[in-house]
This record gives C-alpha cells, structure tokens and sequence, in this order.
C-alpha cells in the first residue's frame, strides 16, 4: 500500500494488468454478484433526474423493477446499489446485444446523447473498488474469477490496472491524481 494525498492505494493497481474483453466474458459483472452496483447518493439523484432518457434502454424486466424498487436499493450491507432483476443477480440497467454480451443501458444512452450521466463511477472504475474511511479513501483492486481473461488480455498487452482505468480514475478524482498514480508507476519500475 501507498498513500498520494488522502487515499491509500493498493499496489496490484501497479502491479496487475488488466483490460476488459468482453467477447470471453461477456459482461458478467453485470449479471453475476451479491448486490447491485455501489451507487453515491448524487448518483442516485441523477437517475431519478435522468430516468426517462434512459428508459428507452433497458430491457422490459429491468424497467419492471426499477418502477417496483426505484431508480436505487439499500442492500444486505446497507449500502445504496443498483437494483436487481429477480434472482439473477442481473443489474436492472443492463440489456443483451445481439452477441449475448451484457452492456450497460445507461452508457448506451449517454453514448447516443440521451443523457449526461456515463454510468455509476463504481462501474467505470471496476476492477478498483473504494471504501471511503475518515480521513482517507481505500483504492483496491478487486481480483474477480470471472475477470481471468481480462487479466490474461492485459498482461499480455502490458497494461497495468491503473492505465486501463485512466478515464474512470481522472472522472473520480481528476487528472492531476492520475499523473501522481504514472509517477508512482516509473518510481516503482524504474527507480
């Protein structure tokens, strides 16, 4: 572990590799979990601001719940996530494209123009999850069984954890937080 300001890092986000592939995948950490994705309460917000747009883009079930349940849910450890379809463990804003890979419905209307909200930073940032404490923030690597071929695909391709998060990691904590993560990347593998 390390600390840049007030948050303690993982080393793995160094150094352990990762890209997403979907096509082995096919987006099981949207259907496959515990719970819903972590949500902040902004997030939550937005959706509730930013549903009708996105509506368009989930499947029948996922607006069935989110009409039951709300746009957001308080899961077994009580935190705010996104909600379920039935005992699939399916997030309620996924959809299947015609490859069978399981994508986010929200992203998709941000992608055409329909909303200005991406998707939840938890998912954007996944494999990093966060726990925020008192006076510092948690940054880990969340090493998921189902994820081996994105592991496999980065190692291969060189690409640390942290360098196929930078969009999601400036997003969350902005470009200067990621410059200090490269920093401490040369240090360590070059120093």
């Amino acid at each position: 572990m390390l600390q840049i300001d007030d948050k303690v890092i993982s080393l793995d986000l160094f150094e352990k590799h990762f890209i997403c592939n979907l096509d082995k995948c096919l987006g099981a950490c949207c259907v496959h979990g515990d719970s819903g994705a972590p949500l902040d309460e902004d997030e939550k917000e937005i959706l509730e601001k930013e549903l009708q747009a996105i509506l368009p883009y989930l499947t029948p079930e996922g607006k069935r719940v989110i009409e039951e349940q709300g746009v957001a849910m308080v899961d077994h450890d009580d935190e705010l996530v996104t909600p379920l379809i039935g005992n699939r463990d399916e997030c309620a804003y996924s959809y299947f494209n015609d490859k069978g890979i399981c994508l986010c419905g929200i992203e998709k209307a941000y992608f055409e123009g329909k909303t200005t909200f991406r998707k939840p930073i938890s998912c954007h940032l996944y494999p990093i999850r966060t726990k925020r404490f008192t006076e510092l923030t948690a940054i880990n690597y969340d090493q998921w069984k189902i994820c081996a071929s994105a592991r496999e695909k980065g190692l291969k391709e060189g690409v640390p954890v942290f360098r196929f998060l930078k969009e999601p990691i400036i997003r969350k904590w902005g470009e200067d937080f990621y410059n200090a993560l490269e920093d401490t990347y040369k240090e360590l593998h070059n120093g």
